[in-house]
């Protein structure tokens, strides 16, 4: 049996975890997979939002993504065109975390601030700190929409709201 290299490793625990994750695509943990596919041409564009790889090259994270896809058999007949691979940073530049879950707290409100940011700290998603202010960032409308259902669950009433900024 001939020994792994800690990298080749790495990079296979990489390709597993997002098959795995192509078959599970709603959940609010990274990587988040985003997915623009084209009937006529029967082709997609594959964008990933995942930490785990921010040492490895735009080219490496390619490949990942094409040999999850080929482990996750989730292709049926089509191509992948493009296939970009983003930190949570890279895609926050570049306005692929275009959803956010804001508190529509109020002074008077029994809950108070300490509360809902632990609970937006609670579930996944993209944490972003500006300023004294915590937002929860979300790739997709189907991500908003389960990420704001966790929250009322946790803190019920009128506290919380999705905001789409408008890509620029």
């Amino acid at each position: 049996m001939v020994a792994r290299s800690p990298a080749k490793k790495s990079r296979e625990t990489l390709v597993d975890q997002l098959a795995a994750r192509l078959k599970n695509p709603a959940v609010l943990e990274e990587p988040f997979v985003l997915q623009d596919r084209i009937p006529q041409t029967r082709s997609r564009h594959v964008v990933v939002i995942w930490d785990a790889w921010r040492d490895r090259d735009r080219a490496t994270r390619s490949a990942i993504i094409m040999d999850a896809f080929d482990q996750a058999r989730l292709l049926e007949g089509d191509t992948i065109r493009v296939a970009l691979g983003l930190t949570q940073q890279e895609a926050l530049h570049m306005g692929y975390l275009p959803y956010k879950i804001v508190s529509m707290h109020r002074s008077t409100d029994p809950v108070t601030p300490n509360e809902l940011r632990k609970a937006l700290k609670s579930i996944g998603g993209v944490h972003v700190r500006t300023g004294a202010s915590h937002e929860l960032r979300l790739p997709s409308q189907e991500h908003a929409q389960e990420a704001y259902r966790q929250l009322a669950a946790l803190i019920p009433g009128p506290d919380w709201a999705i905001v789409q900024e408008a890509s620029g």
